[in-house]
């Protein structure tokens, strides 16, 4: 069936990129041999997979950090190795969360888009609001959205979801990371100089950065960059820089005088104590 619509479609659209998807129901290995149009279309077309832990309470929540810790890389790395095995071209985490607003769920939230970024996936959230939904599970039904039964924003899952990423990268990426409660972010690539456009990074600056962020590129003087617009940087190479140098790109937040206080004061008390 697959084959078949990815032909009617392309008699119209040969470009964009479409999306398949297995059995949700097929959780470790999918029925699915190549993608719907073959490896010639490995450019513009995504596998499409989700993840959710299975023990979990009425409200989506974790009932245990071991199982889910278990459940979630499991599911993420099945799903990627059998992607690259099977050469199914791009893939992305399409539906994940269904949580609640509370540590369980944020907990669940930052576990899976941390292991989404070791595997360089991207990622969307269920759900925005509900609207209506039949599918919804939770309860109420409320529980998975952004917002509560009054219509309130529930700011801690946004929070959970704004993190610092990539959202284009000048070469061949090799590693990406974030640390939700510092809000320290790493970007690791090989650069193609061949690439005029810049790398792009996002950051949240209002939840991540209120202070300002710092910029640190290894090795020094490869990259230069610019603030285009809030919460986004770009990166471009300089004149300098070999073709296929590996670069590191870290941000970290700068810290209030009562947080450069409290770290020069564990400074001391250690240095005091040895």
């Amino acid at each position: 069936m697959y084959k078949k619509l990815h032909e009617i479609i392309r008699q119209v659209d040969d470009k964009h990129v479409i999306f398949f998807e297995p059995c949700v129901a097929d959780l470790l290995q999918t029925g699915l041999t190549e993608g719907p149009g073959g490896i010639d279309y490995n450019d513009r077309q995504a596998f499409s997979y989700h993840v959710y832990c299975l023990d979990v309470t009425k409200q989506g929540d974790p009932e245990s950090d071991l199982i889910c810790d278990i459940d979630d890389a499991l599911l993420i790395t099945s799903r990627f190795e059998e992607a690259k095995k099977k050469k199914f071209g791009g893939m992305m985490l399409t539906e994940f969360g269904a949580l609640s607003n509370s540590t369980e769920g944020i907990q669940e939230i930052h576990r899976i888009t941390g292991i989404a970024d070791q595997f360089l996936q991207s990622w969307s959230y269920w759900q925005f609001k509900k609207y209506q939904d039949l599918t919804t599970a939770a309860s109420p039904a409320t529980t998975e959205s952004f917002y509560d039964e009054n219509g309130e924003l529930e700011m801690n899952k946004v929070r959970a979801l704004s993190r610092s990423y990539a959202q284009a990268i000048a070469g061949q990426p090799i590693f990406m990371y974030f640390e939700p409660t510092s809000a320290d972010f790493q970007l690791d690539f090989k650069i193609n100089t061949a690439i005029q456009q810049p790398t792009i990074i996002y950051i949240n600056e209002d939840l991540n950065y209120p202070n300002g962020s710092n910029i640190k590129v290894t090795p020094a003087n490869s990259l230069t960059w610019t603030s285009t617009s809030r919460n986004y940087y770009e990166f471009v190479t300089t004149s300098s820089t070999k073709n296929g140098t590996t670069i590191t790109i870290e941000i970290t937040k700068s810290l209030n005088w009562f947080s450069k206080f409290g770290r020069w004061l564990i400074k001391k008390i250690s240095f005091s104590n040895k």
